[in-house]
Order: C-alpha cells, then sequence, then structure tokens
C-alpha cells in the first residue's frame, strides 16, 4: 500500500531531500568517475613517461655497446695482442673498456666464434659462435642485437669483426646485461636510478619471466615473477605495448609492458614500469569520503533552508488558502467575522496570486452576497422597491437580472393584486348596498302586501253595505285602482331590480373567476419563486417565505373567490325563483288592475253584481296572498345576497390590508411590459362597471 502524505509541504520536502539525495550521489558519483580517470590518466601517462626513460636508457646501453664494440674492434693494442696472442694483454684491453664505457662484459673470440679473451673469467663461458651478433661480425658485419647469453642472461650485445689485411682474424662483443647480478651491485643498477628519479617500479622481464627489477625498501629484489597470460600475450605474443591496472603483491598498480625485440623481429622480453596507487587511492577514498560528508551536510542544510522557505511560502499559504476554503465550503465568507476569511499573505509568486484571488473573489461574494441578502431581507420586511445597486460579474449577471426580474415580477403582482382588491371591495360594497335597499324595499312590500290584504278583508265584510254606500264605494274603487296601478309600478320596478340584480350577479361571477384567475397566476408566480429560491440554496431561504406567503395567501384568495362564486350562484338561483315570483306578481297586479278597473266602470252594478264582486275579493285575496309569499322569498334572498356581499366586502378588505404591508414601486417601471416576456404578467379582465340600484320603496 502507498504511502500517504499528510500534507503537501512534507511531500515537497521529501521530494526535494530526494532530489537532493539523487543529485548528490550523481555528482559524487561523477566527481569519483572522473576523478578516478583524471588520476588513472595522470599516472597512465606517468607510467608511460617512465616506461619511454627506461627506453631510452636502453638505447643508451646500444649506443655504449656500439661505442665500446668499435673501440675495441680499432684498438691497436688489443690487435697486436692478438696477434701475438698475449692473453693478458687481450684482457687487459677489453676490461679497460668495461671500465670506460660501464659495459658488463666484453669478449674477444677467434675466427670461429671461440673466447680467447674475456673482461670476466668467472663466466662460464667458451663459445659465442651461437649467438646472432657474433656471426654478424664473423661476416665482417656488424651488428646490434638483443640476446640471451647463457641461456637466461638477457643482454644488449655489439658485434664488431677485427680484420688483418682485409681478413676477418675474429671479432669483439661488447655486452650489457639488463640482468641484475647480485644484491651487491643494488647500487649500481640502472633501474634503481630511474626509480629515484620517477618514482616509479622498473623491472625486465626475459620471455615471461621477471630477471630483474628495483630494490625494495629492505634492499632486495623480487625477481622470478611470472607475467599474467593477457598480458604475455599482449606483450610477448602480439609485441604490443600494453598499460594497464593491475594488482601486484597485494597492491595497486599503474603498469606498462614494452616488449624487447631480438634480432628475428621476435619478442625476447620485456620493459616493466609500475606505478603503486595504493596510498594514492587511499587519499583518493578519503577525499570522497570528505566529499560525501561535506554533501551530506550540504544536502541536510538545504533541506533545512528548504522546509522553512516552503513552510513560509508555501505550507502557510496553503494552511490559510485550505483554511478559507473550509469556511467557504461551510457557508462562511466573513460577512458576520471576517476573521475567516482573513489572509497575511502577500507575495508576488504563483502562491501569493492565487491568494490575491481568492481573495479578489471572497470580496466579490461578500458583495453579492450582502446585496443580495439585503435585497432579501427588505423583500421579506414586504418592501418591493429595492434593485441591486452593485455591478456583477459573470454567471452573477444573470443572478442580478434574475433578483431584479424576482422583484419586479413581484412588485407588478402585488400593484395588480392590490388594485383588484380595492376594485372588489368597492363593487362588494355598492352589491352590499343594493342589497340591503332591496332588503328594505321588500320589508316595505310585505308591509304594504299586509296592509293591502287588510283593506281587501275591510272591502269583503262591506261588500253587503255596498248597495248603501256606492258613492263611498266609488271613491275607495277608484283609489284603490291608484294604489293598484302604484303597486303595479312598484311591481314592475322590482321587477327591473331583480334583473339588475340579476346582471350585477354576473358581474360578480366574472370578478370572482378573474380573482381566481389572478390567484392562480400568483401561485403559479410563488411556485416559480420558490422554485427559483431553492437553486439559490441557503441564499434564496428569506425569498422562499415570503414566496410560500404569497402561495398561501393565492389559495385563501382562490378558496374564497370559489365560496362567493357558490353565494353568487346559490343568490343567482334565488333572483331567478324571485324574478319568476314578481313576474306573477306582476301578471296578479295586472288582473287585479282590470278588476279593479272593470270594478270602477261597474260600480254602479255594485248592488247587482255583489256576488261578482265577492268573488274578484276573492280572487284578490288570494293574489295577494301570493304575493305576500313571493315577497317574503325575495326579502330572505336578498337579506343573503347582503350576507354573501358583506363577506366578499370584508375578503376583500382583508386582502387589500395583506397588499398594503408589500411597499411598492411607483410610477411607469410597474407594468408587465417592462419584465421579460417569459415573465410578464397576463392583463387583468376588464373591471365592472359601476352600477346604480334605484332602491324599491314601498307602496303607500
Amino acid at each position: 500500500m502507498k504511502k500517504k502524505w499528510k500534507n503537501l509541504s512534507s511531500a515537497l520536502s521529501v521530494f526535494f531531500a530526494v532530489l537532493l539525495a539523487v543529485i548528490l550521489t550523481v555528482v559524487i558519483f561523477i566527481m569519483t568517475v572522473f576523478t578516478n580517470r583524471a588520476f588513472e590518466k595522470s599516472y597512465r601517462q606517468d607510467c608511460a613517461v617512465a616506461l619511454n626513460g627506461l627506453s631510452e636508457t636502453i638505447k643508451d646501453f646500444d649506443s655504449d655497446v656500439q661505442s665500446a664494440g668499435n673501440d675495441l674492434s680499432e684498438n691497436s693494442d688489443l690487435i697486436r695482442a692478438v696477434k701475438e696472442k698475449n692473453n693478458y694483454g687481450m684482457a687487459s684491453a677489453l676490461k679497460s673498456d668495461v671500465l670506460s664505457y660501464g659495459l658488463s662484459y666484453a669478449f674477444l673470440t677467434d675466427k670461429n666464434g671461440k673466447i680467447i679473451a674475456s673482461s670476466d673469467n668467472e663466466l662460464e663461458l667458451n663459445d659465442l659462435s651461437g649467438l646472432q651478433h657474433i656471426k654478424q661480425a664473423l661476416k665482417n658485419q656488424k651488428a646490434l642485437v638483443n640476446e640471451v647469453l647463457t641461456g637466461k642472461m638477457l643482454c644488449v650485445c655489439y658485434g664488431a669483426p677485427i680484420e688483418e689485411n682485409g681478413t676477418v682474424i675474429g671479432c669483439v662483443s661488447a655486452v650489457c646485461s639488463l640482468q641484475s647480478v647480485s644484491d651487491s651491485t643494488v647500487e649500481t643498477n640502472f633501474l634503481d636510478r630511474l626509480k629515484s628519479t620517477t618514482g616509479c617500479e622498473f623491472s625486465v622481464f626475459l620471455g615471461n619471466e621477471q630477471i630483474n627489477t628495483t630494490a625494495s625498501k629492505d634492499k632486495t629484489r623480487q625477481n622470478g615473477l611470472i607475467m599474467e597470460q593477457d598480458v604475455q600475450e599482449k606483450v610477448i605474443q602480439q609485441k604490443q605495448n600494453y598499460l594497464s591496472k593491475e594488482n601486484l603483491s597485494g597492491c595497486s598498480y599503474i603498469s606498462g609492458y614494452m616488449p624487447i625485440i631480438g634480432y628475428n623481429g621476435s619478442a625476447v622480453g620485456a620493459l616493466f614500469t609500475g606505478k603503486n596507487i595504493s596510498g594514492i587511492e587511499q587519499t583518493q577514498n578519503t577525499m570522497i569520503l570528505f566529499a560525501i560528508l561535506v554533501g551530506v551536510a550540504f544536502m541536510l542544510t538545504a533541506i533545512l533552508i528548504l522546509r522553512r522557505f516552503i513552510k513560509k511560502r508555501v505550507k502557510t499559504p496553503l494552511e490559510q488558502v485550505v483554511s478559507l476554503a473550509n469556511h467557504m465550503e461551510h457557508g462562511e465568507i466573513g460577512l458576520t467575522d471576517q476573521s475567516v476569511v482573513a489572509l497575511t499573505v502577500h507575495s508576488r509568486d504563483e502562491v501569493g496570486q492565487v491568494v490575491s484571488a481568492l481573495e479578489n473573489t471572497v470580496s466579490g461574494l461578500q458583495a453579492y452576497i450582502g446585496e443580495i441578502s439585503d435585497i432579501l431581507s427588505a423583500v421579506s420586511g414586504g418592501d418591493l422597491t429595492v434593485r441591486t445597486e452593485k455591478e456583477y460579474l459573470g454567471d452573477f449577471i444573470e443572478i442580478k437580472r434574475a433578483l431584479n426580474t424576482i422583484c419586479q415580477s413581484l412588485n407588478h403582482v402585488f400593484h395588480d393584486i392590490n388594485a383588484a382588491a380595492e376594485s372588489i371591495e368597492s363593487r362588494s360594497r355598492q352589491i352590499a348596498d343594493s342589497a340591503s335597499s332591496l332588503s328594505q324595499g321588500a320589508a316595505e312590500q310585505a308591509g304594504t302586501t299586509e296592509l293591502l290584504s287588510d283593506t281587501i278583508e275591510k272591502i269583503s265584510t262591506q261588500i253587503k253595505k255596498t248597495a248603501d254606500n256606492a258613492a263611498l264605494a266609488s271613491s275607495i274603487s277608484k283609489k284603490s285602482f291608484e294604489e293598484v296601478e302604484a303597486g303595479n309600478r312598484d311591481v314592475n320596478g322590482l321587477l327591473a331590480a331583480m334583473n339588475d340584480i340579476n346582471g350585477s350577479s354576473e358581474q360578480i361571477r366574472k370578478i370572482i373567476k378573474t380573482i381566481d384567475e389572478i390567484a392562480f397566476q400568483t401561485n403559479i408566480l410563488a411556485l416559480n419563486a420558490a422554485v427559483e429560491s431553492a437553486r439559490a440554496g441557503e441564499a434564496g431561504k428569506g425569498f422562499a417565505v415570503v414566496a410560500d406567503e404569497v402561495r398561501n395567501l393565492a389559495v385563501k384568495s382562490s378558496q374564497a373567490a370559489k365560496q362567493s362564486s357558490l353565494l353568487i350562484e346559490n343568490s343567482i338561483s334565488l333572483v331567478n325563483k324571485g324574478m319568476q315570483a314578481v313576474d306573477s306578481t306582476a301578471t296578479a297586479f295586472r288582473k287585479f288592475q282590470k278588476s279593479t278597473d272593470e270594478s270602477t266602470r261597474l260600480i254602479d252594478e255594485i248592488s247587482k253584481s255583489t256576488g261578482e264582486e265577492s268573488n274578484a275579493v276573492s280572487e284578490v285575496t288570494s293574489g295577494i296572498a301570493q304575493i305576500a309569499e313571493v315577497v317574503q322569498k325575495n326579502s330572505a334572498a336578498s337579506e343573503e345576497n347582503a350576507a354573501a356581499s358583506h363577506d366578499l366586502s370584508l375578503q376583500s378588505q382583508k386582502l387589500h390590508e395583506l397588499t398594503k404591508k408589500f411597499k411598492l414601486q411607483e410610477g411607469k417601471n410597474n407594468p408587465g411590459t417592462n419584465l421579460p416576456a417569459w415573465e410578464a404578467v397576463p392583463e387583468p379582465k376588464p373591471s365592472l362597471e359601476t352600477h346604480s340600484f334605484t332602491p324599491v320603496k314601498a307602496a303607500e
């Protein structure tokens, strides 16, 4: 399972620590490699220079043996001693030349290659005829050859012929040995002299065996070492110079080999030079270790500095940014407590730019949300005149437009509701007044009807006296005719009033339908406002409350309109019945008028038609009873209509009082035409015209 870092600063610290460690490791590795290569290259160059120095020393030996050989071949004393066969003279001349040129040996042979004189009698040599330089000298040719004497001594040999009268009578051999003779000759060994000047070890190999080397600190020479097989292949067999790093006697050496070429072109041995680098490697390792320690100390110091830098420039700013983001996640943007969004980072880098951008974002949100909160608070308090004043950017422009549209839509809706409420209140008041007048007229008509009934009863009781009181009856008949005519007019007026009531009821029903439609539109707008407030989240809660109140008010208005509609329908039904009754009454009045007219015309015949008058009076009594019943019903319907109108007036007053709680914008900015097309409030239905009602007066 991968390790999860708790914070960015730890991850950055670890990352840069690892990066510094890798860089330090790479630098130390590269430094070590290049240092080793540089040292090794330098040692190889030193070794090559030393090897060339040894080669030059061997070349000096070549020059010495050539000079010595030529000198001996031309030495008159030696030639005379040869002629005289003076062994002592020959040996003395050879020894003198050896000492003069620093040779190892000098030999004198006859024409067959037999030794006749030697500078060193201890050397057990008798015949040199097998050596190449002797063969060449006896052929009257001077020869410089690297050859092996006694089978184990590698030497630089030079042969020169000795002539007498143009005939070779023998030859001289000047020899410089490359092999150490004994430990006692340590001081005079040429390898030691080279070591003292170059600081390198030197050796001479015969074949693959070491036959001469520099002396060690204890003045001994470790001869007899065998050349490595790969070195032997390169140097002896392939006759190539060879430089390498190898371990000799437990020590590291940069060593170089150079082949010694014999007379036939083959390698008879090799020259060796080596530089002991064990101490230098130890010093180098110490330096590398010191560099590693310095690098580690530098890395730790850099890590501490970097960690402090990261804490100051990255961790602390990011912690503040994260804290601000957490507060913003919980809806805290500093409106109530500015300290929760306070940032103390002021830098010009990317982190500082992020912090600055975040501060600007928070400031913008504070301005936007603060203004939106103020507007919603004002709306919840009933003030619908508020509008956004700040400049909104980006997506907040749509919020600004939507908020202003909502306020303007509500302002328009409540203007229309207020106007409709005032209109309903005025119309309901007029309807209530008319209903009261109609009820009062119906009551008066009921009283008149009762009075008329009593009069008819009196007429019925006095019919028997008609004959005696004809004149009085005629007068009463005329008066009755006038009263009937007045009653007919009243009934016609009542019929007209009932028609007006019916028309007013239709208008009230239209008003109630308009109120119901307004309530429905208000409910729709409230639902839209609730949806928008829900989208706004926490910021729209206050407006959602207002939307709920508006929707509840719309529902109540719709319910009141429906109840009023039911009452109006009942009133219309009763009015229709009343109209039927009034129509019947009118018909009865017309009949009564006709009867009265006949009574007037036939008053003179009252005595003759008493029976007929009695029947007519009975009919009149029956009609009056019907009229009384209709008037009673009309009076009850008028009272119910008055009560319903009063309730409607109270509801409209309540609606008007509710709308008065809202502060609305005045002027020409209220019409729905200023709203977006999809939010335009539908125009209200045409309001009812004002109707005048003529109260029905009771017949006197």
